[in-house]
């Protein structure tokens, strides 16, 4: 049911902590700065908590996860995107036409998937990654990600997601926090979206996140509590497609897609107390 693009990309292992990457949480900064620490393990690349059973991962006394406002983290991966292309598992789902045989055991929404992957005009998507100042580009991007009628053509295992409720957001969070055993309950019918997010967050593994918007204020938290030296943060590569404070990221949302966004994502604006906006937007 996973594909390789849908995997954690990296782990970071220390002697009583992990943290898993949440892709577009600040998690480049992290595995440039640990990678100084002869003691700490960046591992090679798809590794995932499956991967590392003999290391008791779950055992661990910090399980880290990162997370980051709703709102910067869909910019963020549309500009990450549009400067990447090919090289983001994102843009090749939806410019690529992937008719995939396990998939055809979906009953639920098969046909309009197998419709729309053969018949969506790729040039049109890939014309939404040309230009990464495109307020225009960027909200059709959106709608893709969070109109559930727009959700085939992403071509990837969330397009069998059974809920309208279920933001892709939610969804990756889920991925890399959960076990897979109460993830997959995402693709079944029938379900009690409340109570099925309810019992997906009682099975996160994760107990302790840095939140991108502070990250080097959590980190440095975190480094003080294990007694762990602190290096230098300095001439370390960060984020490249980090959205600049100076830049007012609000004004390149609509208002429809900025309320589809805390809709679709409740459940992280609750989690994380992250504020919504669309209510002090005119437009």
């Amino acid at each position: 049911m996973y594909t390789k693009n849908d995997i954690i990309k990296k782990m970071i292992i220390g002697k009583n902590f992990f943290i898993t990457e949440m892709p577009k949480t600040g998690t480049s900064f992290l595995r440039n700065y640990f990678k100084y620490y002869s003691n700490i393990k960046i591992t090679t690349h798809h590794d995932t908590i499956e991967h590392y059973k003999e290391k008791k991962l779950l055992h661990k006394k910090y399980r880290i996860g990162t997370i980051r406002s709703p709102y910067t983290w869909y910019l963020s991966l549309w500009k990450w995107s549009c400067l990447k292309k090919k090289y983001s598992p994102l843009y090749s789902d939806l410019t690529s036409r992937r008719i995939k045989i396990r998939r055809l055991k979906f009953n639920y929404r098969l046909f309009n998937y197998l419709f729309i992957q053969i018949t969506k005009n790729t040039d049109e998507i890939e014309n939404l990654f040309k230009n990464v100042n495109s307020k225009k580009n960027f909200n059709k991007f959106l709608q893709i990600l969070l109109n559930h009628k727009y959700k085939n053509y992403l071509s990837s295992d969330f397009s069998f997601t059974q809920n309208q409720k279920l933001g892709f957001m939610t969804y990756s969070f889920f991925y890399q926090n959960a076990p897979r055993k109460y993830h997959k309950k995402n693709f079944l019918p029938n379900q009690n979206f409340s109570k099925l997010i309810k019992e997906i967050d009682s099975k996160i593994f994760t107990n302790y996140y840095f939140k991108t918007e502070s990250l080097e204020k959590d980190l440095q938290l975190f480094l003080k509590k294990n007694k762990i030296k602190l290096k230098q943060f300095k001439h370390l590569d960060k984020n490249s497609t980090n959205i600049s404070p100076k830049i007012d990221y609000k004004k390149f949302f609509s208002k429809k897609n900025l309320k589809l966004i805390e809709k679709n994502e409740n459940y992280l604006f609750k989690k994380f107390k992250y504020k919504k906006i669309s209510s002090k937007i005119i437009k």
